[in-house]
């Protein structure tokens, strides 16, 4: 963590960086073994007790980003980078044989501007991992910089996949000059008999990337967590004019009377 980030201050910082680290593992694990598909098993997805360690959920039911990085790796079809081989596959497990895609790739300075980008069209057999093209890196690029990448089909991402990459490995303090900034948001609330759904839509009107992006839930009146809570994405990245929309699910009986709300949090997220 100290070589990535630096030193953490206060348990806050701590927690933070440790979600970068959790999410690129994880994803990380699952997406090396794709090229032979043989299924990973993980020994521990969740602690008996209260731990900082060892889990893509935790004692409380709430997901890390370790969680969502699993999640984004298994796609019925994926996007991803392969670092050993420093190209771009799509991974095909289980979405049938897909025809007429465009994979996209694009690397972003910490500014918010796009330094290259590459495309390509290819056909999808299922089960099946098909390389793309290989990574450039231009000259100009941040000592820690993006790479966002898109599998469209008939002008409809269908994965998508983003990554913080450092000139020197595994260096990415330069992620901690980020000024902060305010996400527009905007959330749907929706009662359906024995459980609610909230569709929250997230907009970055910044000039600059916002990273790590965390929805959580809590009470309206108390503002204490609910758990669980099913979302369809979280910790997620947000580049300028960027939108995304979040789903998420929870019982009534776990609300305790307390209309449910979202609160927007993020490692580079404002006030």
């Amino acid at each position: 963590m100290e070589e990535g980030f630096g030193e953490a201050d206060n348990i806050k910082d701590w927690v933070n960086f440790a979600q970068f680290i959790n999410y690129q593992g994880y994803r990380a694990m699952f997406e090396a073994q794709s090229k032979y598909r043989m299924g990973l098993l993980l020994w521990m997805s969740h602690p008996a007790w209260p731990s900082l360690v060892w889990q893509t959920y935790d004692y409380y039911f709430e997901p890390t980003a370790a969680y969502f990085g699993c999640k984004k790796a298994n796609e019925p079809i994926h996007i991803q980078w392969n670092m050993l081989s420093d190209t771009i596959e799509v991974v095909n497990y289980n979405a049938g044989n897909i025809t007429g895609l465009t994979a996209k790739v694009e690397i972003i300075n910490l500014d918010g501007s796009i330094k290259w980008e590459k495309a390509t069209s290819l056909d999808s057999p299922e089960d099946s991992t098909v390389p793309c093209f290989e990574m450039e890196y231009p000259a100009g690029l941040d000592s820690t910089h993006f790479l966002r990448l898109k599998l469209i089909k008939d002008d409809n991402i269908i994965s998508e996949n983003f990554y913080w990459r450092g000139l020197q490995e595994y260096n990415y303090k330069a992620l901690l000059t980020l000024p902060k900034v305010k996400l527009e948001s905007s959330t749907q609330v929706e009662r359906k008999g024995d459980s609610w759904h909230l569709t929250t839509r997230l907009t970055n009107s910044s000039q600059h990337p916002v990273i790590m992006v965390r929805l959580k839930v809590v009470r309206a009146d108390t503002g204490d967590r609910i758990l669980p809570v099913f979302y369809s994405d979280n910790y997620v990245s947000l580049m300028p004019g960027e939108q995304q929309t979040i789903l998420m699910e929870l019982e009534n009986a776990d609300t305790r009377g307390e209309k449910p709300v979202v609160v927007v949090e993020g490692f580079n997220v404002g006030e």
